[in-house]
């Protein structure tokens, strides 16, 4: 039996926690920004952080400041895209087949190998596999929604692509470049002055890869900015003129594009020799052109989403 004492002080602690837990709750619960009827609460910027870092091992290198911020855009995005495909959609479903693929992807990415030990990763980083499921399941939806609007109005000649290779022979050398990124947009000429600085500032005090994860909003951006290796030949005639002149390590001025300005880092360069096959070398290229004009053609959609929809908090 406890003494009257100790009831008393039981009671007491009992009172500063249950007053600590609501107003935790009231702070996680707080909404930050509301997107039409969409809200954003405190608690899907940290579900977002937990997501990002469990995903993203560059996001652990960074302040609270950082972190809220690009957590703040993604899941800003994730509501976006969610908003306009529910105009085409009654919910959000895929395949099951195609779902597995792509959770597969995803998790392979981070050298886990099977669904089960997945789903235990999400677990022991606290993520819940059916609100992973649903960003999955968002962005798939939004590819295929940009396939549908857009496809049509990608533009490939294959008979350039067909003489560009050509013009190499058999076994030539084929130069590749490893490539980072950095995208963003401007409102104006003022704008893209106070941006650029901004960005350049920053790739001088903390790096471009950390840089690209705050400024870029391009899909690379949660790699810091990391595209691959790409061949010279899938490469536009803007671009290609542009990263041929640099060095490893330097990157580019910003470089006009459709959807807005790219700030393109050659990380690295090597030639190699490749068997020669023209079918093959086609649709390679014809492949990496299609995808990225309709990554132009998503960035320009999105943007113009944004821009019509009413945001309240920003």
């Amino acid at each position: 039996m406890f003494s009257k004492k100790n009831l008393k002080i039981i009671s007491i602690l009992l009172l500063i926690l249950s007053s600590f837990i609501k107003n935790s709750l009231a702070i996680e619960n707080k909404i930050l920004f509301k997107v039409e009827n969409e809200i954003i609460t405190s608690i899907d910027i940290f579900e977002e952080i937990k997501f990002l870092k469990s995903f993203y091992p560059e996001m652990k290198n960074l302040s609270k400041t950082e972190l809220f911020e690009i957590s703040k855009n993604s899941v800003l995005k994730e509501k976006i895209k969610k908003i306009e495909i529910m105009n085409f959609v009654k919910d959000l479903n895929v395949e099951e087949k195609f779902l597995l693929n792509i959770i597969k992807s995803k998790f392979s990415k981070i050298g886990i190998n099977s669904l089960e030990i997945f789903k235990n990763y999400l677990k022991d980083n606290d993520l819940n596999f059916e609100t992973i499921k649903e960003k999955l399941i968002i962005e798939a939806i939004w590819s295929d929604l940009i396939y549908q609007k857009f496809y049509k109005k990608v533009i490939i000649d294959r008979d350039k692509i067909k003489n560009e290779i050509l013009q190499n022979p058999q076994k030539k050398l084929e130069k590749e470049f490893l490539l980072s990124e950095i995208t963003f947009n401007v409102n104006d000429k003022s704008d893209f002055q106070n941006k650029y600085r901004k960005i350049l500032l920053d790739i001088e005090n903390i790096g471009f890869e950390k840089t690209a994860l705050i400024h870029s909003n391009s899909d690379t951006a949660t790699n810091g900015g990391y595209i691959g290796w790409i061949k010279e030949i899938n490469l536009n005639e803007n671009i290609k003129e542009v990263i041929s002149k640099l060095q490893r390590g330097q990157f580019s001025d910003p470089i006009r594009t459709s959807s807005g300005f790219i700030i393109i880092r050659v990380d690295d360069k090597k030639e190699s020799v490749s068997q020669f096959n023209l079918t093959e070398k086609i649709e390679e290229s014809v492949r990496f052109k299609t995808n990225d004009q309709l990554n132009q053609f998503s960035s320009i959609y999105f943007n113009k989403l944004k821009k019509n929809l009413l945001i309240y908090g920003l």
